[in-house]
C-alpha cells in the first residue's frame, strides 16, 4: 500500500493564504478553493463513466437477437447477485378478514405472512362473473395511506371495472404496517421514506436491502394470487407508482410470472437521476447496483408488454425517460418485438392521474385481453380507509403480538450469522484475513505518486506549523495542518482525526501544546467528506437523518462505501509521512472519533504503519445499528454484507492491542 512520493511544495501558495494565529477558523483552512461539493462531483464523475461503459456495452448487443439476448442473461445474473438469497418459503396463513360489495366488484381485506409472523396487509379485489380472471398486483407508492390512497383506490377499481383480479399491496412502513412504532401502533419516526431509509442500514449490514423485503412480499403476493381460484395463473400482470414503480421493475426482472407491465413515475436514467437529484430512500436502490439501469430491468424481461408511464411536469428527470425509453425501443426492436414497449405521457406531475391509468388499463386489456378498445373511467368511486383495513386495530404490530418486524428480521440474520463470522475472523494468517477485509470493504489499494502543496506556515510557540494539501492522480486532495517541534527531532508522529473537522481541533491551544511538550509531531487531517469537504447539508434531506446521504448511498451504489474510502485517505497520508527521512521510523498514534471509529479501526488493522489508535465516541459494533435504527449518521460507516464476514470487535481481537476504545 505504499506508494512514491513527489515533493511539489509551492511557496509562491504562502503569499495567497496568509496565517493568522489569531483566527481559527483561517487557521483551519488549507485548501486553497470551496471544496463542499466537490466530493459528491468526484462521485458523480466516477457515476457516469461507470454508465459510461454500461451504454456502450448495450450498444454493442443491439448488433443482433442473439447478443441482446446475451446482454440479458448478463443484466439478469448481475441483478441476482445483488439481490442474495431469498428465504425458503413458508405457509402463507392467508386470511380474508372483510367483505365489501361493490358495483361490478367485490373487495376482500386480506392478510398473509410472506415470512412466519411477518404480516403483509392488502385488498383483493374480484370481478364478479365467471373466473378465471386475469390478475395485477398493484404496489402503491411513499403515501402512508398506501392501499387507501384515493389514486391507487381508483387504480384497483377501475382494473377489477375492467376484469381483473387485483391484489393491492400495502408496502411496510405505510398503510397498516409501520414498522417502528409504540406500544399504541404510533409512528416513531415522520413517515415511510424516514423509516424505509433508518431500516435499510441495518438490512445492509447483514447482507440484504429494504427492497429484497419488499421484492419478497411482493413475490409471495403472486404466491397468494395464484392460491385464488379466480386468477388465471398465466395472466399476472405487475403494476406500480413512484415507490411502487420501483418494485414493479425489480418484479418484473426477477419473477417470469409477470407478463405484462407499467411502471409510473419512475422510469428515468439512474445516472442522470442521481445527479440532478440525489440520492432516494432507502427502498429505492439495491447497494451494489452499480452499472444496473433502471431500462435494464425491464430489458431483463425483455420482450414481455411493458407500458412506461410518465408525468411531463414530474420531479422524476423526463429528459431521463424519455432517453431511456429510446433504449427500450432499440432493444424490443433487436427482439423483433417493437410494438411490446410504449411511453404514455401525460402533462402533468408525479403520481398516476386519471388518464395514466386509463391509459394501463387499456394495455393490460390489449395483452391479457386481446382487446384494443380504450378504457374510460368515469366515476369509479372510493371507500374510506377504516373500510380496507385488514388488521382489528390498524397497524400489524399491535394486532399480533408475535409481530416480526424487519427491525427484527435483521436482527435474526445478524445471530444467524455469528457462526460465519467466527469462522471468517479464525484465518490464522493475519496478512490472508487483511487482504480479505480489503475486498469486503472494497479498498482500492494506493497505486499513483502522492504529491504535496504547501498552502501556508508559520511558527507557533516551540512548533512550526505548514498548511500542506496531499494529492493523488484521480483521487480527492487530503488538507492536513502539521506541527512539528523546533526544539528537537519529534519522537512520535501523532494523527489526530475529528468527525466536526480538523477546526475543532486546531482551536486547541493545550491539545497542540501537549503534543508538541511531549516531542511528539501533531498532524490535523481531514479526510473526504469532513471538514473542509464536508457535503452541503442544503444537499442532504434531513429525512433521511444523514449529514452525507447522497454521498454514501452513492458510494454503496458503485461498491465503493464511504468507510473505504476513507481508510484509503488515511494510508495515502500514512504514504507521506513515511516517504519522509526524518519520519520514516517514528510510531504513528492515530486518535480519532465519531465516523471515525469503524474507519480508524480498519485503517490500523489493515496497516501496520500504525502502531496504536485510540478510538472515543464512536459505535463498538455494528449490531448497534441493526438493533437501533433509529439513529443519526449511521450511512457514513455502512457496508453493504459486511456482517456477514465480521464485525468491529473482530478486528479489534486481532489486532494485537494495537486498537483502543476509550469509551467503553
Amino acid at each position: 500500500m505504499r506508494s512514491f512520493f513527489i515533493n511539489l511544495s509551492s511557496r509562491a501558495a504562502l503569499a495567497l493564504f496568509p496565517l493568522l494565529l489569531g483566527a481559527a477558523d483561517v487557521r483551519a483552512q488549507v485548501l486553497p478553493f470551496k471544496a463542499q461539493t466537490v466530493y459528491n462531483a468526484y462521485l458523480v464523475r466516477n457515476l457516469h463513466e461507470v454508465y459510461d461503459q454500461r451504454r456502450a456495452k448495450l450498444h454493442q448487443a443491439l448488433a443482433s437477437k442473439e447478443s441482446m439476448q446475451a446482454y440479458q442473461a448478463q443484466v439478469k445474473k448481475q441483478y441476482l447477485a445483488v439481490l442474495g438469497q431469498f428465504p425458503e418459503k413458508q405457509p402463507l396463513n392467508a386470511k380474508v378478514t372483510r367483505h365489501t360489495k361493490q358495483n361490478g366488484f367485490r373487495i376482500e381485506n386480506v392478510l398473509y405472512e410472506s415470512r412466519p409472523n411477518h404480516h403483509v396487509t392488502a385488498n383483493l379485489y374480484v370481478p364478479q362473473g365467471k373466473g378465471p380472471f386475469p390478475a395485477v398486483i398493484l404496489m402503491n407508492g411513499h403515501e402512508m395511506t398506501a392501499k387507501a390512497t384515493e389514486s391507487y383506490q381508483k387504480t384497483a377499481r377501475l382494473f377489477a371495472a375492467n376484469g381483473f383480479v387485483v391484489l393491492s399491496v400495502d408496502p411496510f412502513s405505510q398503510g397498516e404496517r409501520v414498522q417502528l412504532t409504540d406500544q399504541t401502533g404510533k409512528s416513531l419516526t415522520r413517515g415511510s421514506t424516514t423509516e424505509h431509509t433508518l431500516l435499510n442500514a441495518g438490512a445492509n449490514l447483514v447482507g440484504t436491502s429494504v427492497a429484497t423485503y419488499m421484492l419478497w412480499d411482493n413475490v409471495r403476493g403472486l404466491d397468494y394470487l395464484e392460491s385464488r381460484p379466480e386468477v388465471d395463473k398465466t395472466s399476472i400482470g405487475a403494476i406500480g407508482n413512484s415507490g411502487g414503480g420501483t418494485q414493479t421493475a425489480y418484479l418484473l426482472a426477477y419473477d417470469d410470472r409477470i407478463k405484462v407491465a407499467a411502471p409510473c413515475s419512475y422510469f428515468t436514467q439512474r445516472d442522470r437521476y442521481i445527479e440532478l437529484a440525489g440520492a432516494q430512500d432507502g427502498c429505492q436502490f439495491l447497494p451494489g447496483e452499480g452499472n444496473l439501469e433502471i431500462a435494464d430491468f425491464i430489458i431483463a424481461a425483455a420482450p414481455k408488454p411493458v407500458l412506461i408511464l410518465a408525468g411531463e411536469n414530474d420531479f422524476v428527470d423526463h429528459r431521463g425517460t424519455l432517453q431511456g425509453f429510446e433504449e427500450l425501443q432499440e432493444v424490443y426492436a433487436a427482439l423483433q418485438q417493437p410494438k411490446k414497449v410504449k411511453l404514455f405521457v401525460w402533462p402533468d406531475g408525479h403520481g398516476i392521474s386519471q388518464p395514466k391509468r386509463e391509459a394501463a388499463v387499456s394495455w393490460f386489456r390489449k395483452w391479457l385481453y386481446q382487446d384494443d378498445k380504450a378504457v374510460q373511467e368515469g366515476n369509479i368511486g372510493f371507500l374510506p380507509e377504516k373500510e380496507l383495513l385488514a388488521t382489528t386495530t390498524g397497524q400489524a404490530t399491535t394486532a399480533f403480538p408475535k409481530e416480526t418486524t424487519v427491525q427484527a428480521l435483521n436482527q435474526q440474520q445478524f445471530q444467524r450469522l455469528a457462526a460465519q463470522r467466527q469462522a471468517f475472523t479464525a484465518e490464522k494468517d493475519l496478512a490472508a484475513l487483511q487482504a480479505k477485509v480489503r475486498d469486503v470493504i472494497g479498498l482500492k489499494l494506493n497505486t499513483s505518486p502522492v504529491f504535496t502543496q504547501v498552502s501556508g506556515e508559520s511558527q507557533g510557540k516551540g512548533y512550526r506549523l505548514e498548511k500542506r494539501v496531499l494529492m493523488r492522480n484521480g483521487e480527492l486532495p487530503i488538507p492536513l495542518l502539521v506541527y512539528t517541534p523546533t526544539g528537537a527531532a519529534p519522537q512520535k508522529i501523532v494523527i489526530r482525526l475529528a468527525e466536526k473537522g480538523k477546526a475543532t481541533l486546531a482551536k486547541n491551544d493545550s491539545l497542540i501544546q501537549k503534543e508538541i511538550a511531549a516531542g511528539n509531531m501533531l498532524v490535523l487531517a481531514d479526510v473526504r467528506g469532513v471538514g473542509e469537504s464536508l457535503d452541503d447539508p442544503k444537499l442532504n434531506d434531513p429525512k433521511y437523518w444523514s449529514h452525507e446521504y447522497r454521498n454514501a448511498v452513492l458510494g454503496l451504489h458503485l461498491k465503493r462505501p464511504l468507510l473505504a474510502q476513507r481508510v484509503q485517505d488515511i494510508s495515502t497520508l500514512l504514504d507521506y509521512l513515511k516517504a519522509q527521512p526524518n519520519w520514516t521510523n517514528l510510531p504513528v498514534l492515530a486518535w480519532g472519533d465519531g465516523l471515525y471509529g469503524p474507519v480508524l479501526t480498519h485503517a490500523a488493522f489493515l496497516d501496520n504503519r500504525i502502531s496504536q489508535a485510540k478510538i472515543t465516541d464512536a459505535i463498538w459494533s455494528y449490531e448497534t445499528y441493526v438493533s437501533k435504527p433509529i439513529q443519526q449518521d449511521m450511512y457514513s460507516s455502512v457496508v453493504q454484507g459486511i456482517l456477514q464476514f465480521y464485525d468491529l470487535p473482530d478486528l479489534v481481537n486481532r489486532s494485537n492491542n494495537r486498537i483502543k476504545h476509550l469509551s467503553l
